[in-house]
């Protein structure tokens, strides 16, 4: 199987995708936004940076994300995975390809397409687990027992960045640098775009039908 990129702006559903196509199809499941969090709660100088950054809903320094992404690639010797939420710019793009290159590794781009007050939406009512699974408490998706998730029994908890002031910050520095990665991907022929938002009318489960709809296509 080739491995795939998901992009997309804060809660447009990529980790809630990436876990159903993990859990059904067997991709591993990279979100550098877990290794950074994970990095964070050690007691060293570099996860204290990155926890304080993180806080302050700023993005951390390429170089950190790249070099815990490729001993992360590394360390999964060439199963087909799916990279949640990054690159998040034109540097990290290119980098990226790098890497992906030297590795051999076939791929293709998922671009959730979605809209800023849905985001927030998302975003302030999110709760999540230690092993990377999330629910919210503004839509349907809830977990079975309150405060605990379905997936490993352990105790759910509400992100430092999620709040609104952080989201500002973060979606203002997505929209400014997601159109280059996207002309980027473009010109590669590897980008597909799928409509994220959920609607009356449009479900979870519909968007991830569409993606099982590109992914064969793109088999």
């Amino acid at each position: 199987m080739k491995s795939i990129i998901f992009l997309g702006a804060p809660a447009s559903g990529k980790g809630t995708h990436s876990s159903l196509l993990a859990e059904n199809l067997g991709y591993i499941q990279i979100s550098t936004g877990n290794l950074l969090r994970e990095i964070s709660t050690q007691n060293t100088e570099l996860g204290q940076k990155i926890k304080n950054i993180i806080a302050s809903g700023e993005l951390v320094d390429d170089e950190s994300v790249l070099s815990l992404l490729k001993n992360k690639l590394n360390d999964i010797a060439g199963k087909p995975f799916i990279l949640d939420g990054f690159p998040r710019n034109l540097n990290q793009t290119k980098q990226l390809s790098v890497i992906l290159d030297d590795l051999k590794v076939e791929y293709i781009v998922i671009y959730f397409n979605i809209d800023e007050d849905l985001c927030r939406k998302r975003i302030t009512g999110r709760i999540t687990c230690p092993c990377g699974k999330s629910y919210n408490m503004t839509t349907k998706f809830l977990p079975k027992k309150e405060g605990i998730c379905d997936s490993c029994g352990q105790s759910l908890q509400k992100r430092e960045d999620d709040n609104e002031e952080a989201f500002n910050k973060r979606f203002a520095l997505y929209i400014k640098n997601t159109e280059p990665i996207i002309d980027y991907y473009q010109k590669e022929n590897k980008l597909v775009v799928i409509d994220a938002n959920t609607t009356e009318t449009r479900s979870c489960e519909d968007i991830y039908q569409e993606i099982i709809e590109v992914i064969n296509d793109k088999y």
